[in-house]
């Protein structure tokens, strides 16, 4: 927790001109509590069941679930009282966020704090309060689950044991609300973007049959998936004549393994590339083709090749030095595909290399059930160091630390940079107790290395693929969430995915309350 309010602290700090912690964290616990989105919100039942069970233990006539905001502590559960909000600076609660543990007041009348105050000199008599605080996910006390009474009062341990414990349910629920209102809107989104997507694909299917151009789609074996009506209208075949129909049916032999190689070093290499291929015509002549070639994953997963295509016959009559302008091209596709797939800074491959082999070696281990493991890889305080030292001297941590990442390697692996300060390891063949492995020889090297400033740590999530993994994606998700589980337990360490899942489950299943 401490860790936490010491982040929101700095972000606070950015956007404030304050220089008092204390209302600087006071921003922050308001943040905080918009965040939830609970004010002003009708009753739940979820948190009014948990009033009239506090109020039932601890033998008090009133209890509230409180939430204070920057003038008033409003309700949002009450059992027995008619009054949703209160000013704050007469509140008892705003005594009970300051402190971790139990705020009580047994005799309101005998406490030089409230002894004038209106809920107790006025038509609420007020004479007892106990509370809890109550806190969000982030860990900053938003308001209490508090038990009153008109009367003097008090609570027995075992009471004062339940009512923390229900404070934490309280906590609970509103981490429960919260994910289930931003999965709402995830919904939301996902719903909108479908409709989208259909109103885009029937656009798409538009644009491509009256395009200028010839394409199609194959699969990995050279079988036409698609192609447009330019393309049916050339060869003089009908919409579906040619779909399933592979390079060796619709060329000669040796047009037809050079057609292959070319999709082979597309697929191969998974970056787009260009070429001058051919095509045998009804009359014996060759027509020439630019084809424009690039990887095309499918949703599961499998490769695709699209091709865009351009027929050149006629510039290549017109023109002997063709040859020489193709070789020229295909140079400078070399070069771009350098200067495509690889980051500049630390020389290894950039998140677009990694995302398509993440594709590729995803459905492999998948068709011949096979282990795969990705790490997220993250510089430990690197901000600061980058702010304290300059950007130069955060350029040399990030090509140091790629050159360990690179060497730590084996034979298939695959290490990149994913952005910023964080980098991303493939590793193939490998479970997540295994990439765990991988690890220790991570911070191994890091540790033989000589480093200016001082020694230089990483925290790294890591996930392995399951048989309930949907998709290549969730495997950096999980990978991720393992990371932020690694910083958040003091960084300089590595969490698999698993374990992290195990702990979280047991926290829950020692958070509810048996029935």
């Amino acid at each position: 927790m401490d860790e936490q309010r010491g982040q929101t602290f700095r972000v606070v700090a950015t956007n404030s001109n304050s220089t008092d912690p204390g209302q600087i964290y006071e921003i922050g616990r308001l943040a905080a509590l918009e965040r939830t989105e609970l004010l002003d919100t009708e009753p739940e039942p979820e948190f009014n069941e948990l009033v009239e069970i506090a109020a039932a233990i601890c033998g008090a006539s009133m209890c509230v679930i409180s939430l204070v905001d920057e003038k008033r502590q409003w309700f949002k559960a009450a059992f027995g009282m008619d009054t949703r909000e209160t000013e704050r600076e007469i509140s008892f609660c705003q005594y009970t966020i300051q402190q971790d543990g139990l705020f009580k007041v047994t005799d309101a009348t005998q406490d030089p704090r409230f002894v004038d105050n209106p809920l107790v000199t006025g038509e609420m008599h007020l004479r007892f309060y106990a509370g809890f605080p109550v806190s969000s996910p982030d860990g900053f006390p938003l308001g209490s689950l508090c038990v009153l009474d008109k009367t003097p009062h008090d609570l027995t341990d075992a009471q004062q044991t339940a009512l923390h414990t229900l404070a934490r349910q309280v906590n609970a629920r509103i981490e429960l609300r919260m994910q289930r209102r931003a999965l709402q809107r995830a919904l939301s989104a996902v719903t909108e973007a479908h409709t989208k997507a259909e109103a885009s694909d029937r656009r798409f299917k538009a644009f491509i049959n009256s395009g200028p151009f010839f394409s199609f789609l194959k699969d990995r074996e050279g079988r036409l998936l698609f192609y447009n009506q330019k393309f049916a209208d050339r060869f003089h075949i009908g919409p579906t004549d040619w779909l399933g129909v592979g390079n060796d049916a619709r060329h000669p032999e040796e047009l037809a393994a050079a057609v292959r190689d070319h999709d082979l070093q597309v697929l191969t290499s998974g970056c787009s590339k260009v070429f001058l291929e051919e095509s045998l015509n009804e009359d014996g002549s060759t027509s020439y083709w630019r084809s424009y070639k690039f990887p095309c994953p499918d949703e599961d997963g499998e490769q695709m090749l699209g091709v865009v295509t351009v027929e050149v016959t006629e510039e290549l009559r017109r023109t002997a030095e063709l040859e020489r302008s193709r070789n020229e091209l295909e140079a400078a596709n070399r070069l771009l595909r350098e200067l495509a797939t690889t980051d500049s800074l630390t020389g290894l491959p950039n998140r677009r290399v990694f995302d398509e082999r993440l594709q590729f070696e995803y459905a492999t281990a998948r068709r011949k059930k096979r282990n795969l493991s990705v790490l997220m890889v993250d510089v430990d305080n690197f901000k600061m160091r980058n702010d304290t030292y300059g950007h130069d001297h955060g350029d040399q941590i990030l090509r140091q630390l790629a050159k360990c990442l690179r060497n730590a390697a084996r034979e298939g692996d695959l290490p990149a940079r994913f952005g910023g300060e964080e980098f991303c390891y493939l590793l193939p063949e490998c479970d997540e107790q295994q990439a765990l492995i991988m690890c220790k020889r991570i911070a191994e090297l890091l540790r033989a290395e000589t480093w200016e400033h001082g020694t230089i740590t990483v925290s790294i999530g890591a996930a392995g693929l399951e048989p309930a993994t949907p998709n290549a994606q969730r495997l950096v998700t999980l990978a991720d969430e393992a990371l932020y589980a690694a910083k958040r337990a003091g960084k300089n360490r590595a969490v698999g995915y698993r374990t992290y899942y195990q702990q979280m489950l047991e926290e829950l299943s020692a958070r509810t309350p048996r029935r």
